[in-house]
């Protein structure tokens, strides 16, 4: 992938031509939207904002464009747009001008946050609403097909549908940037990524928050409060994993246990909970600055 990246600097031109080329492919295969995110996030790191406003609108008039070609509608280039590109330049914005990753995390988990709340608000029950959306789109293909419809599976699923939506868009908007800033470094300042995700640590306020909502949500089962908890899961986690990073250069560790936990972490969603755990323990006890010194 890195390929992508030499091609994109190599002038103006370049990166318009492997935006609008990839912009196109992600209407018909949606992960080419990564490399779409990428490119805007390393324009808008490496040249300037104006020129990454320029390549974000570049994918955006293609995509929906597209979209509208192909399907006969724009909305699909919208969710696209959404997925892959406008939060991520929003997120490279941030990273540009204050050289933290922390903070362009707290602003995707914001983000999220504020679209959970408003889908709350606007659709009311969200189980409800989820439901209808099974019914309707997805139980047609089952007795279409014959299968036998997993109700009880969807039953748990549409209450959890909104919580893992948010954390996705959380882990997508976030690792979209991880790789463009991974792509700068590389090509400019090698080393300086590693630098930079060690130093990930959320400020206090948010892990303040994450305290609140867990103890809000002792005494309540309300739905909304299930999901931001899980917004606050998801930018944790970055932390415990800069945290498990840190320790495994530190300690000169083979890199089998980084994959190890990658594993865990794509086989058990409760690593996510474990990590999210020692990134909010990090925020006071400092664990990486403690293992520096000793």
């Amino acid at each position: 992938m890195l390929s992508v990246a030499k091609y994109v600097m190599k002038g103006p031109m370049q990166a318009f031509i492997a935006t609008l080329i990839l912009s196109v492919l992600t209407v018909w295969i949606a992960p080419f939207g990564v490399l779409v995110g990428a490119i805007i996030a390393l324009v808008t790191l490496r040249i300037g904002e104006t020129d990454g406003l320029k390549i974000l609108a570049a994918a955006m008039m293609t995509t929906a464009g597209a979209a509208l070609l192909m399907s006969g509608s724009v909305w699909p280039g919208v969710v696209a747009i959404v997925e892959y590109m406008l939060p991520v330049w929003l997120l490279s914005l941030v990273l540009k001008n204050t050289n933290s990753l922390a903070l362009s995390l707290s602003l995707a988990m914001l983000i999220a946050g504020l679209g959970v709340i408003a889908f709350h608000l606007s659709v009311g029950d969200t189980t409800v609403w989820w439901q209808q959306v099974f019914n309707t789109y997805v139980l047609p293909v089952f007795n279409q097909t014959g299968t036998p419809f997993p109700e009880e599976m969807f039953s748990n699923l549409t209450e959890v549908a909104t919580l893992l939506i948010a954390m996705f868009v959380i882990v997508l908007w976030f690792a979209i940037l991880l790789l463009g800033r991974w792509w700068q470094s590389a090509l400019y300042v090698p080393g300086q990524f590693r630098e930079d995700f060690y130093e990930i640590r959320l400020p206090k306020n948010v892990a303040l928050l994450a305290v609140f909502v867990a103890l809000v949500g002792l005494f309540t089962q309300a739905g909304l409060i299930q999901d931001l908890s899980g917004v606050l899961m998801a930018g944790l986690m970055f932390q415990g994993l800069a945290v498990a990073h840190h320790a495994v250069n530190k300690r000169q560790m083979n890199s089998f246990w980084l994959g190890g936990l990658y594993v865990l972490l794509f086989l058990f969603p409760q690593t996510i909970l474990i990590l999210a755990t020692i990134g909010l323990i990090d925020t006071w006890v400092d664990i990486r600055n403690r293992w520096s010194e000793t």
